[in-house]
């Protein structure tokens, strides 16, 4: 036999040290009371008892801390090979690695943000299985379920986007995102394990041109798979980078300019249908929220490494002890004392237990919360949070919530209610998600500012996402408690109030569109005026000569030659030439020498050698330069981002 931890038995050393203080005490005790009573009173004033059970209970005492001393020490007999088990649950990631990912409205991109939320999501589940599969226009598993976190961690960080933009155009992916393809996979993938209440996790922008979403969503809700979506993006959205192309901007199969905006409609559906949530981005509570989530998920044993273990023995001298110990407290205590706290015993048991439970409990901190201290109920509630588990921590962190809402810290008041949907209870549930949807709410109007200053494009997506959150938050209290009138009426406040801020949102955008417009108009038609003018000019020189001697404005609707349009009589018909009877009339674009030579006569202190040279390069059939050679490409489809 081995011990763990032999130092304990130097304690072995307090044993004969209390057996000779109980010995001393016993004769010190014997003298006090025989100086106190006169020796003729004694026999009849002291009764004195027989000091056998007192020095029995002592020595049962003694030696059960003994055996206690060595229960303490590990003693350990043997040894046997176990295999390592790991408790945990099947999680897939899928990152949407598609061309629009690379847009940079996120910082520094949306790929980029993507995989930086699945890197902390992957430090947040160090003891579950974990996966990883890539999507574009197909979806392929990447890396899959394992519990070597390291190898998945590599497969995620080779999705560089600074490695998919230095490549080659033809390898990035083509044929747009497909998430409904993604989530099949995901589906086969894990009904292959054989286990059900699975979670798959979606990094997308939502950008997708397929549909099939709403089979998709029941085909994973019947397998048991949770689905948590996280969109990337923003609603403004921005043009697609291509490294290739000379502005560095990406284009269609059509060559119009590719503009990408955050999509989170099906995203939505697939969280919706499957009992997840979606956030924006990897959001502010999105590790939290998702644990908290994951949570409900049931876990798995997974084999791990065998290793041998030696066989603790600390049994066979703990129980002994405790045995001893409770036969030295009984041997010396007086038996009317026993059947007196034996009655007691038996009246707690008996007692009826409460019918229903309240949703705080009753503890110190409950109370200093309905006296009005939240500043002292928050300390309270979190040192009480700290020393609990299972429902009553749920239900403390209700109380916690309650106090930081009440203190107007809206973010605390969010994470703890969050915590308190670990609740089996049905009405806490209801309460948290209540609760949860009026901080949600009340976070977005802080945020919203005055009209004085009002909030940034970012803060705007914030509030935005943060009501969007607030409304599935009171939809799902509803499910539970569909008769509760005020989250019905919050819920209607709410939907009306992020209604009016989308159609603020969209009446800024098109008065910004509008001005926009009209900037560019009047810069078209100043040029226009201006090439109309120096085309008047060239190709009439002496009516513009006549109207600044005469000072008449031009019209810009009128013929060059001051004729009406409409006008083709022979008195506004431009005169013949001498030689051009008979001879077919030439094309407008190409007049003959001696016309162009009519229509631009020779310039002051012009050579007939720069005359002719003038009209040559006036009347060229195309430019002298170089034209573009175009390489020869595969037909593309129509959305390829």
């Amino acid at each position: 036999m081995s011990f763990a931890h032999p130092e304990v038995f130097f304690l072995l050393l307090l044993v004969p040290l209390l057996l000779l203080g109980a010995i001393l005490s016993s004769r010190k005790r014997g003298r006090a009371w025989k100086k106190l009573v006169a020796s003729r009173l004694q026999h009849a004033l002291v009764r004195s008892g027989s000091p056998v059970p007192r020095w029995i209970s002592y020595s049962l005492a003694l030696l059960g801390f003994a055996l206690l001393i060595t229960a303490f020490a590990g003693p350990n007999a043997g040894y046997e090979e176990e295999n390592e088990t790991i408790r945990g649950r099947n999680l897939l990631l899928a990152i949407d690695i598609s061309r629009s990912m690379l847009a940079d409205d996120e910082s520094p991109n949306r790929l980029a943000a993507a995989l930086a939320s699945a890197l902390e999501v992957l430090d947040h589940f160090p003891n579950d299985r974990i996966g990883v599969i890539a999507f574009s226009g197909s979806p392929f598993l990447q890396a899959p379920l394992t519990i070597d976190h390291g190898a998945v961690r590599e497969t995620i960080q080779q999705l560089d986007p600074v490695m998919l933009q230095q490549l080659d155009a033809d390898w990035l992916p083509r044929g747009g995102s497909d998430v409904a393809q993604a989530v099949d996979l995901a589906i086969d993938t894990l009904k292959d394990t054989g286990q059900k209440n699975n979670a798959l996790i979606i990094f997308s922008d939502g950008e997708h041109h397929e549909g099939g979403y709403e089979d998709t969503a029941e085909n994973a809700k019947e397998e048991g798979i949770t689905i948590f979506t996280a969109g990337f993006g923003t609603t403004e959205g921005a043009f697609l980078p291509d490294s290739n192309e000379k502005d560095g901007r990406f284009r269609d199969s059509k060559g119009n300019l590719v503009f990408s905006r955050l999509n989170t409609d099906g995203l939505r559906l697939l969280s919706r249908k499957t009992d997840g949530f979606y956030t924006r981005g990897s959001g502010r509570h999105f590790s939290g929220n998702l644990e908290t989530a994951v949570e409900r998920l049931d876990r798995y044993e997974l084999e791990g490494k065998k290793h041998r273990v030696a066989i603790p023995r600390f049994q066979w001298f703990l129980l002994p002890a405790i045995v001893l110990l409770i036969l030295s407290m009984i041997i010396n205590t007086p038996w009317h004392i026993l059947g007196r706290a034996a009655a007691m015993a038996l009246a707690f048991l008996c007692l009826p237990q409460a019918a229903e439970a309240r949703i705080l409990p009753s503890t110190s901190a409950e109370k200093s919360l309905s006296r009005g201290l939240y500043k002292k109920a928050m300390d309270q509630f979190e040192d009480e949070i700290k020393r609990s588990s299972g429902e009553r921590r749920a239900r403390l962190q209700m109380g916690a919530g309650a106090t930081a809402y009440r203190l107007n810290d809206f973010d605390r008041a969010t994470a703890a209610y969050s915590a308190a949907l670990l609740s089996s209870d049905q009405e806490v549930q209801s309460a948290a998600h209540y609760s949860l949807g009026n901080s949600l709410f009340k976070l977005g109007e802080e945020s919203l500012g005055s009209k004085e200053t009002p909030p940034s494009e970012e803060a705007m997506e914030e509030i935005i996402s943060n009501w969007n959150e607030s409304l599935a938050h009171y939809e799902d209290a509803l499910q539970l408690t569909p008769d509760q009138q005020q989250t019905k009426d919050n819920h209607a406040l709410v939907k009306r109030r992020l209604d009016e801020l989308k159609e603020e949102q969209e009446q800024e955008q098109q008065d910004q569109e509008k001005q926009e417009d009209g900037e560019e108009n009047e810069e078209n038609k100043e040029d226009g005026d201006s090439e109309n003018k120096d085309e008047q000019k060239g190709e009439n020189p002496d009516k513009g000569d006549k109207e600044k001697e005469d000072g008449e404005p031009e019209n810009e609707g009128d013929d060059p030659k001051g004729n009406e349009p409409g006008d083709e009589n022979e008195e506004n018909q431009p005169p013949k030439n001498e030689g051009d009877e008979g001879e077919e009339e030439q094309p407008q674009g190409r007049p003959e020498p001696q016309q162009a030579e009519q229509q631009s006569p020779p310039r002051e202190n012009e050579s007939p050698e720069e005359h002719a040279r003038r009209i040559l390069s006036e009347n060229a059939d195309f430019q002298m330069t170089p034209l573009m050679r175009q390489e020869h490409r595969q037909k593309r489809p129509e959305k390829d981002w």
